[in-house]
């Protein structure tokens, strides 16, 4: 017996097929209505079968059609969509506005305080920008965001 053909861009065809029928499902459309020139219905129902292995040009109409994420489709791991650096910076330094600096001391509230956390990797973020490291910086700024959004999820869960 021929050994399974590899391919790179799907994690197994089955899984393939489960998470096509659930998006087609969720977007309560047939078979029939999913399909389109050069994508049959019968094609389809072999596909979500794991019968076939949808190319990634195919993968991108069906999520189009579908309005899903066409990575999650394939690999069952959703694509994260990162702001651009400039946006993450401004909303860092909108949201830290009026906090104070931490000026090298040990910030106020220990470790514990994610706001105080995310002070000291933004500045930390500014002062790799300033040296001339971007993609540290962006780095940095990326995680001092996470903290402000972390530390306003537990404001909220506490109010």
């Amino acid at each position: 017996m021929p050994a399974p053909h590899y391919h790179s861009h799907v994690d197994d065809p089955a899984a393939v097929g489960r998470r096509l029928k659930d998006a087609r499902l969720a977007a309560g459309l047939s078979q029939r209505q999913l399909s389109f020139p050069g994508c049959s219905a019968a094609y389809i129902s072999r596909l979500e079968a794991g019968d076939r292995v949808p190319s990634l040009q195919l993968l991108r109409k069906l999520a189009e059609k579908l309005n899903a994420d066409e990575q999650y489709l394939a690999t069952g791991v959703e694509r994260v969509e990162q702001l651009p650096p400039e946006q993450v910076e401004e909303q860092v330094t909108r949201r830290l506005a009026g906090q104070p600096a931490n000026n090298g001391d040990r910030p106020e509230g220990g470790e514990d305080d994610p706001r105080q956390r995310a002070r000291v990797l933004w500045e930390h973020s500014r002062a790799l920008a300033h040296s001339g490291d971007r993609r540290g910086a962006a780095h940095y700024a990326r995680d001092a965001l996470a903290l402000l959004d972390y530390a306003d999820d537990l404001r909220r869960a506490t109010t």
